[in-house]
């Protein structure tokens, strides 16, 4: 017998208020920045620096919508565990690869927002700055990675026994 959900649970309130808030945060931060970038003077340098006003600004604000986006990422594979209804190894392994891909999406708004604040400041060795990057995003990337092929059977399976209305011939669960 597969151990299938039948009626997902209820979502909590807090939960969802937890998850809008943090998305509508981001996003209006986003707006935010892009509004600062539009003020007069904020493409000058910074006196005796190669960055400019504008790229502090939007450090902050990267830091800022990456520190949201990490800590949204188990939220979002709590509601994903909640709401979707199947076998728990292939829900599971959805909400892992919803968690895998916001923590491999911040590391990439990170790299994008960060660059222009450090890489002026690294003259020579601004390939390092990339480098770094690559390090940090290839670990979640391979368990994602891993976590798509471990999940494409059962998730194949799922789909194939939901269209077509049938359970698979042989699969092994009969003893």
């Amino acid at each position: 017998m597969t151990d299938a959900r039948t009626e997902p649970p209820a979502i909590d309130y807090r939960t969802v208020h937890s998850i809008g808030k943090l998305l509508l945060t981001t996003l209006s931060l986003l707006f935010l920045l892009s509004l600062v970038s539009l003020l007069p003077g904020v493409d000058r340098l910074i006196p005796g620096t190669p960055v400019t006003f504008v790229a502090v600004v939007s450090a902050i604000v990267t830091v800022a919508v990456v520190a949201l986006l990490l800590y949204l990422a188990p939220a979002l594979a709590r509601l994903v565990r909640k709401t979707l209804t199947g076998p728990d190894r292939v829900v599971d392994d959805v909400a892992s690869i919803v968690q895998l891909s916001v923590v491999f999406v911040a590391v990439l708004v990170a790299h994008r927002g960060l660059e222009p604040a450090i890489t002026p400041l690294l003259e020579g060795l601004a390939w390092m700055y990339d480098v770094v990057f690559l390090a940090v995003a290839l670990p979640p990337l391979a368990i994602l990675a891993a976590r798509l092929y471990v999940s494409l059977d059962p998730m194949a399976e799922l789909l194939a026994d939901r269209l077509s209305g049938e359970a698979p011939e042989g699969d092994g669960t009969d003893g």
